[in-house]
């Protein structure tokens, strides 16, 4: 008895079960990884909606989208911020290297008809501190120049995703070949005039530090033993007497231990360069500025090879050698 085979709607027969055609790959949609990238780089669905001129819901719907599309969560979605999952962290390495590849070719074709564009790098603590305050200097001096700044602490391939400059902290033995340094790292102690009113007014050594209030960072970083009170005690010459109860408070981010240190809430071990513009500016003041500990890092300019030749690249790079050089001025 021959057995006749079944025949699928389109009148040929399924092919033989050893022979299974592959799967194929369903393609997501194009449209939401722009969405995604932006709100992955922000953090912010509304921060992402602003940037790219939609509603914050249409972004949230581009990830749900995406989300369902790949079956796994791209965001953790906490009560007042976003935090990417593992996948998202993925997905968000690989879409931010695309766009930018595809980006910086349009630019490319575009020409002259467009403003030059560059793209730097740095970590977000020196964006808030030091850049960011600086950035209308250079745009009134450079209004033809588009800047784009990634605040973001992980190390960038700069040629794959797109990266003219970068700015980053670290030993000068693990600087990129062509670094430029821009300053060595220290710490000295510093605190607002007003913390130091209710203090008496007055420190006459080191030691008068331990009757105020102290603030340290929360960080367990390599990069970050020599920025420990304990550290700067002994690099001082002070004793600390282990049954001192020195009120100290704990903070995540060099930015907020700054800007605490401003408020009246303690003294912090303020870095340079980030120090130089509120001293300046009167904010925080120096007791003993002459005792500064050096951290054994510092901060690096790199530029992108095939960056280096472009004018607006040129003249960014010029500005920022000048800001380093050049002493803070008071901000009245």
């Amino acid at each position: 008895m021959v057995r006749s085979a079944k025949v699928s709607r389109t009148g040929m027969a399924p092919p033989p079960a050893s022979g299974r055609r592959p799967v194929r790959r369903r393609p997501i949609g194009l449209l939401a990884l722009r969405g995604f990238e932006s709100a992955a780089r922000h953090l912010s669905f509304t921060l992402a909606a602003d940037e790219l001129h939609l509603t914050q819901s249409a972004i949230s719907r581009q990830v749900a989208a995406l989300e369902s599309d790949l079956g796994h969560r791209l965001f953790v979605r906490k009560t007042r911020a976003l935090a990417l999952t593992a996948a998202g962290e993925r997905l968000a390495r690989s879409v931010r290297q695309a766009l930018s590849v595809v980006d910086r070719t349009v630019d490319e074709i575009r020409g002259q008809t467009t403003a030059p564009r560059v793209v730097l790098t740095t970590y977000p603590s020196f964006a808030s501190l030091w850049l960011v305050p600086r950035l209308a200097a250079f745009q009134r001096a450079h209004p033809d120049i588009e800047l784009r700044i990634d605040a973001d602490d992980r190390r960038f391939n700069l040629e794959a995703e797109g990266v003219d400059i970068a700015l980053r902290r670290c030993p000068p033995q693990d600087a990129p070949p062509g670094a430029v340094s821009l300053c060595d790292e220290d710490l000295t102690p510093a605190l607002s005039a007003d913390l130091l009113n209710r203090f008496g007014g007055r420190l006459h050594s080191p030691a008068d530090l331990l009757r105020l209030p102290l603030i340290e960072l929360d960080d367990d970083l390599p990069s970050d033993t020599a920025a420990t009170w304990s550290r700067w005690f002994a690099f001082a010459g002070v004793e600390i007497d282990p049954n001192a109860n020195t009120p100290i408070m704990v903070v995540t981010y060099v930015d907020q231990s700054m800007q605490a240190a401003a408020r009246g809430q303690g003294v912090v071990l303020a870095r340079r360069p980030f120090r130089e513009d509120m001293v300046a500016g009167g904010q925080l003041s120096m007791p003993f500025p002459d005792i500064r500990l050096p951290t054994g890092y510092g901060t690096f300019l790199f530029v992108r090879p095939s960056s280096r030749a472009r004018n607006a690249v040129v003249q960014l790079c010029s500005w920022l050698l000048e800001e380093f050089a050049r002493a803070p001025a008071r901000r009245n």
